[in-house]
């Protein structure tokens, strides 16, 4: 194994490894200046957090780079696709000219985000030091017409001046989505000083370049660790020097860091200068643009980031001026989180406890990759169909192209979720995944024979064929009969009869309303015991293994739940069968079930609302002392079940202001709406009613503020498909009185 000792001269055993790393970790008196970095491949990969505070792109179709933050810094930042994170994070640190210490932004500032425009996703970041020593601030957004990330930074010395501090970036690469797979070297590119890294395999790359000369000589690139810059500084030396300059470090897990030149503005308080972050298909691509991005006009640039992000919020409905600050936020972060090339839409723009748990060592260290930066043919139902409500049809529509024709199987399911490509992540079949793509291409019109041949009869035909069992509910944990996912393979059918009839094939059309209309009649007897332990006994279940749910069968609860008899979990995805139209909100099933819910998994956070668990006994969460999920935990608050009983108020013809309040109460300082918030049992160290450290936002949460907006304005559920309504509640009743 080739690599360098301290003093850069070359070993090749992994003894002598051993022995460089020793001596360069424990002495420390001499700069090291070599060609290559040693700890390949670094330590395990990891990403980073995923309570964002920000994020963004342009809004055009144009600039392919995403980024998020948390903790005051850039974390992931995406390329060439929503799909693909290329970074981990992107800081500073801070230490003074005598080098007797080194502050590190995210851990050491105090952080304060704001919106640079209301109707815009440009960020302004306030990072004050703990010290009270230096302040950053940060203006975050995207070149609108490059493949470039931009912060304009002014760094403000609170005390002294600028000549009392080094000032240093530390960015921490991970091209492709590969977090051990990254090459970083220093280079010159038409006079810039820049820190280049690149995907070892693909060749896709990132530049950073700034306006701000680094210092002759103090750029470095290591493995994460090991040689890295933050070990350089602050790993336990104590000389908090920049004592290593190594030009590159290959095929690993990487950060790079330069040195700014501050000696020309000693004698100043603050300085202003821009940082970019180019990204291409090449290195040489990377570089290009980083620089003339550095060329450009900021001012302009910022104009036209933030006038194309108003175009599109002004294009929304406004519902009579109900429209408030959140409904824009969540249309915008909606709009965020879908794909430019393909309109495909993820869960988040992030990967859940990302920072702990998303990595898998092998010798070799191979991270996980998913995260939820995936595609789920359920939450892009959810998603799309809010913006279909706020008046985004356009979005909604290319997001059912892919689905077609991406994700869609040969034997007419859908996979459970994807990349941007198609690549299957997870592969169980989940019922309501393949009927309610079917909805949506209903509630779009979309009855032209292509559509219906290619895609609609062959879902509606295994639905019909498979159903109404189901591999895995929307919790993708249990196989069985779920009131959910049985609503919507009703909802499914009832729409692909409709364009099954535009098509004149009433064959089908005949098939698909009478296995509809069985599983209606049915649904009761399938998932509704009237044994169960809860209140009067009488409710529907979660899910059931086989259809009799007063047999007491043991369900199995993932995420370290355990075993419980399947009438003692109960969850609230039965509300479906009233938002999708197949019951009446008066059912008395359906009030019957109500009153179970609310007396388990129902809590009221003071000051905040009312908050509903995922289903009883739930582990998908963090530990009960707070610690990152593991695989097991305890699962937490969801504000989407805020909002699908803000949306049952409605069906019953309330208001759903005190769920809307309660929505917003969730969502952090920013407007984003979490997966999870703290229950009144949190820690001692959280807050009840903030989010947890799962996803922030997740873009289901967001869609369903618009859709819950939309409807207490209008007093009607506005994402109900109609005409299943109008077969099984409407002309039920008329039925009734005739």
């Amino acid at each position: 194994m080739k690599t360098f000792n301290r003093l850069g001269i070359v070993v090749t055993t992994i003894v002598i490894v051993a022995i460089a790393f020793t001596l360069a970790t424990q002495f420390f008196p001499v700069t090291i200046a070599s060609a290559e970095a040693f700890g390949h491949p670094g330590i395990c990969p990891i990403w980073s957090p995923s309570t964002l505070t920000f994020l963004g792109t342009a809004s055009n179709p144009t600039s392919k780079v995403w980024f998020t933050g948390s903790n005051g810094i850039l974390g992931e930042v995406f390329y060439p696709g929503v799909d693909k994170p290329a970074t981990v994070d992107w800081q500073f640190l801070v230490g003074d000219a005598g080098n007797t210490w080194v502050d590190e932004e995210k851990r050491d500032t105090t952080s304060q985000v704001t919106l640079n425009h209301p109707h815009s996703l440009s960020w302004m970041i306030n990072n004050t030091a703990k010290s009270g020593l230096y302040q950053i601030q940060k203006l975050i957004f995207t070149d609108p017409n490059r493949n470039t990330l931009i912060q304009q930074v002014t760094f403000t010395a609170l005390k002294g001046t600028l000549a009392d501090f080094n000032l240093y970036t530390l960015y921490h690469p991970a091209i492709d989505n590969e977090g051990q797979a990254t090459t970083g070297y220093s280079t010159t590119y038409k006079g810039r000083k820049m820190l280049v890294a690149k995907n070892s395999s693909s060749g896709q790359a990132s530049a950073l370049a700034s306006s701000l000369p680094l210092k002759a000589g103090m750029m470095s690139n290591g493995f994460v660790g090991h040689s890295d810059g933050w070990q350089d500084l602050k790993g336990g030396r104590g000389d908090f020097t920049m004592n290593w300059t190594y030009e590159s470090a290959t095929n690993g897990n990487i950060a790079q860091m330069g040195m700014f030149d501050l000696t020309p503005y000693g004698d100043q308080k603050s300085l202003t200068f821009n940082l970019v972050l180019g990204f291409g298909n090449s290195d040489a691509e990377a570089e290009a643009l980083a620089v003339e991005t550095l060329s450009d006009d900021f001012s302009r640039m910022l104009f036209t980031y933030n006038t194309q992000w108003n175009s599109y919020t002004d294009s929304l409905n406004r519902f009579g001026g109900t429209a408030d600050q959140q409904y824009y936020v969540a249309a915008m972060a909606i709009k965020a989180a879908t794909d430019k090339a393909t309109g495909a839409i993820v869960a988040g723009l992030g990967n859940p406890w990302g920072n702990s748990n998303y990595s898998i060592c092998t010798p070799f260290g191979i991270p996980m990759q998913g995260g939820y930066h995936l595609v789920w043919p359920r939450d892009l139902y959810q998603i799309a169909s809010a913006l279909i409500v706020a008046g985004d049809t356009a979005t909604a529509s290319k997001s059912l192209d892919w689905l077609l024709t991406t994700l869609q199987q040969p034997d007419g399911h859908f996979v459970q979720n994807a990349f941007l490509d198609g690549t299957p992540y997870w592969n169980s079949v989940q019922m309501d995944e393949t009927a309610l793509p079917i909805v949506l291409a209903w509630k779009l019109g979309r009855t032209d024979a292509a559509t219906y041949t290619k895609h609609i009869k062959p879902a509606a035909d295994y639905i019909v064929k498979h159903g109404s069992v189901t591999q895995q509910e929307r919790w993708e944990e249990n196989s069985g009969y779920s009131p959910g996912t049985i609503a919507a393979e009703i909802a499914g059918l009832v729409c692909a009869a409709d364009i099954a009839r535009v098509n004149g094939d009433t064959t089908s059309e005949a098939n698909y309303l009478a296995t509809a209309d069985s599983w209606q009649s049915k649904v009761e007897s399938w998932t509704y015991t009237t044994s169960g332990s809860i209140g009067n006994g009488q409710y529907f279940e979660r899910i059931d293994d086989n259809g009799n749910p007063n047999d007491g069968h043991p369900l199995f609860i993932s995420n370290g739940g355990g075993f419980y008899d399947e009438r003692s979990i109960v969850d609230s995805s039965f509300l479906e069968l009233v938002r999708l139209g197949v019951k009446a909100w008066n059912n008395p099933y359906i009030l019957s079930s109500i009153a179970a819910i609310d007396s388990t998994i129902k809590q009221t956070i003071p000051g905040k609302g009312d908050g509903f668990f995922r289903y009883n006994h739930d582990g998908y969460g963090e530990t009960s002392t707070g610690d990152d999920y593991t695989g097991a935990g305890i699962g937490r608050l969801w504000p989407i079940f805020t909002g699908e009983r803000g949306h049952f108020a409605i069906a019953s013809g309330e208001k759903a202001d005190a769920y809307l309040a309660t929505m917003r109460a969730f969502a952090n300082s920013s407007y984003m709406i979490p997966e999870q918030v703290w229950d009144n049992n949190a820690p001692s160290s959280y807050t009840p009613g903030t989010p947890t450290k799962s996803m922030t936002p997740l873009s289901w949460s967001m869609a369903e503020y618009i859709t819950l907006l939309a409807s207490n304005y209008t007093g009607q559920v506005m994402d109900m498909p109609a005409i299943v309504y109008q077969r099984y509640v409407k002309n039920s009743a008329e039925n009734k009185n005739a």
